[in-house]
Formats: C-alpha cells, structure tokens, sequence
C-alpha cells in the first residue's frame, strides 16, 4: 500500500497491511476486568498471558507473536501498564512452520509456551485458501496452559483501492441494528480522533444495518473512530464499496456457540483506510481449541462512484501475513495476489 503507513517500517505494530489482526481489546492495560465489552464480562485478557506475574524484564506471552519483555517497549514506562501498540523486544524469536501449500492455499502454525508459576501457552494455526473471488482465512487457536483464559480478536481490514485516499465514492455497510436514538459513540473524540459526521453521512436503514457514506477527503494525519452499541443478533458481517468492487466479510462461527461471540462493532478511518472492525470474544479452558474463519468475497459493484480500472471485473486480492519472521511467502491465482 502507498498510503498506510508510509514509509512502510516492518518493526512498528501499525505497519500491518491487508487482513492484519489481534488478540486483545484494542487499548492498554493487560486485563480489562469491570464491564467488558457489550456482555460485560470480567477478567478479560488484552491478547496476553503471563503478563501480571512477569515482573520488568522478564518474558511474558502475546498471542499470535510469541515470547516478549515485560518492559521493554518504546511506549513502556514505570506504571508496568501493557502498551497495546507499541512494539515489545522479543525474549525469543518466534518460529512459524510452514505446514503445506499448494498454488491456492497455504497453511502455517506457530507455538509458544511460558514456564512460569504457572505454565501458558497457545498454538496458533491459519488456513488460508484462495477461489475464485472468495479469500477464505481459517485461525485455530489452542490453550496449551494450565488456565483458561478469554480473549477478544479482531481483523483491521486495511482496506484502500487503487492507491484512491478515502474520500466521496468509499462507503461501508454494517450488518448492525440501530439500538440507541445515537447511532454510535465517540468516546475518542476531543483527545484524538475527529467526529465521524465531519466525513461521513451515517444512516440507520430499514433492513436493519447501519449505512456509512463517506462525503469528503479524510485528511493526512485525520483519525476517526466510531463504537455502535450492542446487538445481540449481529455476527459482524459488512460490505465495504469503493473502485468499482464490493468487499464483503462474514464469520460463520459467530454467535453459534457461548465459546464465540460478539464482543464489540467499532468503524476506524484514516486517509488510508476504512476499517470496519468486528471483535470477537472467545473462551478457552486448558488444551481446549476454538477455530473461526473469514470469509471474505469480492465481486464487481457498479453503484461505486470512485473511477478505477478494478470496474473492468479484475478483482485484486491482497492480504499481508508477516511472520516475526519477516520472511514474505506468495499466492499468486488469475491475476489474484495475496501476500502472506
């Protein structure tokens, strides 16, 4: 991408591209235990295990990264508060295993344990598979610890097309009900982000989702953040339009079982993205595994008002996946290209 994060820095946690994701709540702190999320719920991890006990200096275990310094961080300070977005210098460098791959699918699985007091772990395995215009992104998370523990997920979606800024023609539709005389909060707002109204026409409609309708260029620099209240039959779906395509993401698995539900519904624009942003709660006992998968489908949409060759019926597929690692591995399929 040539307008997130540029120039692009490998080591910065917000450099992530495409269907980059986390385990946490999106904030500070590694717990959040009074009122989390839409069911309220207590002793929600922020995507960290072994956090409380290590004391500075001593390693403690994120969630889909690996081993890293309790500590040490360019945020970190003497408070011992986890810095969600900033990144930790790793104990030691994780390891992802290529599992197999084929010219349309791959799989790979990473695993870390910490022998503390107590004994955390976790084994993380993506499926990723490529057909036709659906991208398909399977995560089996596995507790390899003595506790159970629950974790928030979510998917930025850092979504752009055609190098196009957000501007008049990007829009999104969110697969949420109406539950408040106000569509969404801003609690941000006044500190550091700008009112979403500023950018974009919000409507509640009749077939109970919310539609966003970007008016104006979101500005270098601009960051927008809206939070919508609960609804207990959402699963997190949405459509995003723009260049000519329509995006749209489901996750099966939500709110079939009480191990995967809803957790919050946040939209998140910047001059290069729009990002709906769907968290998903999940609960896991010791040796438990839980597993999701996104399913994403891009088809031509000739109501978007942005102009770009992507009309023609190419759809381009991009998603970024970088290992701690830094290797980069390639699917290349009808002109598709998906960076992992």
């Amino acid at each position: 991408s040539d307008r997130w994060r540029v120039p692009h820095n490998q080591f910065w946690t917000e450099s992530g591209l495409g269907l980059a994701s986390e385990f946490g709540v999106g904030d500070d702190g590694a717990f959040c235990n009074y009122k989390c999320g839409w069911h309220e719920q207590e002793g929600v991890s922020n995507g960290v295990l072994g956090y409380i006990e290590a004391r500075i200096g001593e390693p403690f275990l994120k969630i889909g990264v690996g081993t890293l310094v309790k500590g040490q961080c360019a945020h970190c300070d003497s408070s011992e508060n986890y810095k969600f977005d900033s990144p930790y210098n790793f104990a030691e460098l994780p390891k992802w295993v290529m599992i197999e791959h084929t010219d349309t699918s791959l799989t790979l699985e990473h695993e870390a344990v910490l022998h503390a007091k107590r004994l955390y772990g976790y084994r993380l395995r993506k499926e990723i598979s490529l057909q036709n215009n659906v991208l398909s992104v399977t995560s089996v998370l596995t507790n390899l610890g003595q506790d159970a523990f629950s974790t928030p997920w979510y998917s930025h979606h850092i979504f752009t097309c055609d190098n196009h800024p957000i501007d008049r023609g990007y829009s999104t539709e969110l697969m949420i009900q109406k539950m408040k005389p106000q569509i969404y909060d801003e609690p941000g707002v006044g500190t550091w982000n700008q009112p979403l109204g500023n950018y974009a026409k919000v409507t509640a409609t009749k077939t109970k989702t919310v539609q966003v309708d970007v008016t104006r260029r979101v500005e270098p620099g601009t960051k927008i953040k809206a939070e919508f209240p609960r609804d207990d039959e959402t699963t997190g779906s949405f459509a995003i339009n723009a260049c000519g395509i329509s995006m749209k993401e489901e996750i099966p698995e939500v709110g079939g079982t009480d191990k995967l539900d809803m957790y919050a519904f946040n939209l998140y624009m910047e001059d290069g993205t729009m990002s709906p942003e769907p968290l998903v709660l999940m609960h896991l006992e010791p040796n438990e595994s839980i597993s999701w998968t996104q399913r994403i489908e891009i088809t031509p949409d000739q109501t978007s008002k942005t102009s770009s060759s992507s009309s023609t019926g190419h759809v381009p597929l991009s998603i970024s996946f970088f290992p701690p690692s830094r290797q980069m591995v390639s699917i290349s399929v009808k002109g598709a290209f998906a960076m992992l």
